[in-house]
């Protein structure tokens, strides 16, 4: 008896200790994501060097933490480092396989790497876990024009035109335009490449 309560103290000890981690992991994950997303609008390369030894020790505190390994991998994107960023996909994902965020970012270092096929199965599994994020259906179609699949792009592409949202439809005729550039259509290419361009939307931007 005096085994078991002692055995009983300890798995209750452990599963505090579990959860009191968890929920450092989670703050820190989120000062990060937010300190990240400044970094990378500026483009600051020094800020993101810094950053990257801030994720080291982030993720040896949080080694069980799937969101870590997404920013480290988003970060390494940033920084042109696109193998790297395909290692902390895939490590992200083996830790969290139900994480819509770990797929999408092992799908788009995929894409980089010109790992084609890989990477549009791991952005359907992104959209899957998540349908409602118009960023990650946007990674999806171009993973879908990528892979010659004009038609499907091209119905998710129509969808999101029509919602008519201030930050995704001018990327959307581009992406419509390229659909219709697979597809042979020029005329339509050329009108909505040029739609795409008369909202603000350039080439540059997916460079």
């Amino acid at each position: 008896m005096l085994y078991k309560w002692k055995l009983n103290i300890l798995l209750l000890s452990m599963l505090f200790s579990n959860s009191a981690l968890s929920a450092v992991c989670e703050d820190l994950f989120q000062k990060l994501d937010k300190q990240h997303k400044t970094i990378t609008d500026k483009n600051d390369h020094k800020k993101m060097i810094k950053m990257e030894n801030d994720m080291f020790s982030a993720i040896s505190q949080c080694k069980t933490y799937a969101g870590m390994f997404v920013l480290m991998g988003e970060l390494q994107i940033e920084m042109g480092q696109i193998p790297l960023a395909v290692v902390y996909g895939k490590k992200s994902v083996a830790v969290d396989d139900k994480y819509w965020r770990a797929h999408k970012l092992l799908g788009s270092a995929k894409m980089l790497n010109e790992e084609y096929e890989g990477g549009l199965k791991s952005l359907k599994k992104a959209v899957e876990l998540n349908p409602n994020n118009i960023n990650t259906q946007l990674n999806f179609i171009s993973a879908l024009i990528q892979n010659k699949k004009y038609d499907q792009a091209l119905t998710l592409i129509n969808t999101i035109i029509k919602k008519n949202e201030k930050d995704s439809v001018a990327i959307a005729y581009y992406f419509r335009s390229q659909a219709f550039k697979g597809k042979g259509l020029i005329v339509e290419a050329n009108k909505d490449a040029k739609t795409a361009q008369e909202m603000g939307f350039v080439v540059e931007q997916m460079q």
